[in-house]
């Protein structure tokens, strides 16, 4: 892991203000504004803003929506950044047998 520089860290802190405002506004907005939606979607945000509302589900809700947010996120950087996998080469015994026997013995100094 790296550490950022003051101007990087500041950026980060920005775009987590900025997401966790953004979802906050959105649930407000549901849960407020629900009632003005005529038709079958008024209902279903209704019974969603409902769900989102009961004690144990709110917070699981919230856990699913933080959850969908860093696969998002995550997917995102690794599009922009490219897979951060690294690739071993590996020999097998006999091959591994080879590069021992081809080394040379360690010199003496008398």
């Amino acid at each position: 892991m790296r550490v950022g520089t003051g101007d990087e860290r500041i950026k980060q802190v920005a775009i987590a203000a900025a997401i966790l405002a953004g979802v906050s506004c959105g649930v407000v907005t549901l849960l407020l504004g629900w009632r003005h939606v005529p038709g079958v979607l008024g209902e279903w945000l209704g019974m969603v803003a409902g769900i989102m509302s009961t004690p144990y589900f709110l917070e699981a809700s919230f856990v699913v929506v933080g959850v969908l947010t860093v696969i998002v996120l995550n997917t995102v950087r690794r599009q922009r950044e490219g897979d951060d996998f690294v690739s071993l080469e590996q020999l097998e015994a006999r091959d591994q047998a080879r590069a021992n026997a081809n080394r040379l013995p360690p010199a003496t100094h008398d």
